[in-house]
């Protein structure tokens, strides 16, 4: 079978890794950031003894020409961070990205949390052509993942971990059979950038439903929504949900921020919030 080059990191770099060895795939070198731990790609690679780097090939054009003259049939990957180079992805036949989202909508970064915060009640994965702009190739395959009123956006990524190798072998046996991939709508593009934890603040502005999904969006593991407390102390929030109270709390102004039995009350623009869930920094 021929060979493969493959991108990745983390769980669902993991995950596809692991799928493709399964498939028995041949893979002649693989790219991937420095982790070592259980579920990391370049553990999986040094166990199975595969060649590994580190190396962004915009900075290392030795490697860059080494991966440049295997020409691989294909090119996969998987939730990794460095741009790969044209070059590299015009010399093999079949270069090949999986992306956490419904394509063409929520192109960019963390296209998971960004459908949560936006209200979504769907997102999925996408196998599609790399090509020098971002996630705008062909699709080989795709499938949709259900996002519950209480999903957060690590819920997400473990339903990934389940769809991500499903839909690359789907692709993979479309390609070996010469399917012809579909073009994506470019009317119905929708892109979103990288997140930061500076991100994470609080608009009191916004309904209480949008704050809560802007709360569960970036819950735990991830660096979770803010606000700042009468002290100046932040307060991370993991954990939200509508406050009922008929207290005489309720007839406090918008922005109001204050501890209760039951947790911190906090008034938004349309109502009172509960945060059950929290860190005090």
């Amino acid at each position: 079978m021929n060979s493969s080059i493959f991108c990745g990191f983390g769980a669902l770099g993991h995950s596809c890794l692991s799928e493709l060895l399964k498939l028995n795939y041949h893979i002649s070198c693989v790219l991937t950031h420095k982790d070592m731990n259980l579920e990391s790609v370049d553990a999986l690679a040094q166990e199975s003894k595969i060649p590994f780097h580190y190396a962004d090939l915009r900075k290392d054009n030795q490697l860059l020409q080494e991966l440049q003259s295997l020409r691989c049939k294909f090119l996969i990957s998987v939730n990794y961070r460095y741009i790969i180079p044209v070059r590299l992805i015009n010399s093999v036949e079949y270069p090949l990205n999986i992306h956490g989202s419904l394509l063409p909508k929520y192109r960019g970064r963390a296209p998971h949390i960004w459908a949560i915060i936006n209200g979504e009640s769907y997102t999925g994965v996408t196998c599609h052509i790399m090509e020098a702009t971002v996630d705008t190739g062909s699709i080989y395959s795709q499938v949709t993942i259900p996002i519950s009123d209480s999903a957060t956006g690590n819920d997400i990524v473990e339903e990934f971990k389940v769809k991500y190798p499903l839909v690359l072998n789907d692709a993979l046996n479309k390609v070996n059979s010469g399917y012809e991939p579909r073009q994506q709508n470019e009317e119905n593009a929708t892109y979103f950038g990288k997140r930061i934890p500076e991100m994470g603040y609080i608009d009191i502005l916004k309904t209480k439903n949008t704050i809560i999904d802007f709360v569960r969006a970036q819950t735990k593991p991830y660096p979770g929504a803010y606000f700042y407390l009468p002290t100046g102390e932040k307060i991370v929030i993991y954990k939200v949900a509508e406050y009922n109270s008929r207290f005489s709390e309720e007839r406090l102004p918008m922005g109001s921020i204050r501890l209760v039995k039951e947790g911190y009350l906090l008034v938004v623009s349309d109502g009172n919030l509960l945060i059950t869930e929290y860190e005090i920094i």
